[in-house]
């Protein structure tokens, strides 16, 4: 059974994604895809699709949000996608920029159900 998440992805399509450079595919270590993310900066890249103003969608995010989604690199996800947490993975079900990502596309905060 997908994880919550998997039924979402507001979050992969309404925030920023911001990377240092050493997470990039093309240096020691690195594990981010270098040509999913451009330049954001002398040690920082962001993801594709990430840097937008406006109609954010990461690159890796496959899917409908709300609906059925997947990271096409879940795996090789940068720090900043690890470390954001779900209403559902706190436990007092609070994160308010999970909750924000999810009213903008119509769906209720994780605690409310």
């Amino acid at each position: 059974m997908p994880n919550a998440c998997q039924r979402c992805g507001a979050c992969c399509a309404l925030y920023k994604v911001t990377l240092q450079c050493s997470e990039t595919s093309d240096q020691p270590g690195g594990t981010v895809p270098l040509e999913l993310t451009v330049h954001c900066g002398v040690h920082s890249r962001v993801m594709k699709g990430t840097e937008r103003f406006r109609k954010k969608r990461c690159i890796a995010l496959s899917g409908n949000i709300g609906d059925n989604v997947t990271c096409l690199l879940y795996g090789q996800r940068p720090v900043a996608c690890r470390d954001f947490l779900a209403g559902w993975e706190i436990a007092n079900g609070d994160n308010p920029l999970c909750d924000r990502a999810r009213a903008i596309y119509g769906m209720v905060p994780f605690r409310s159900f």
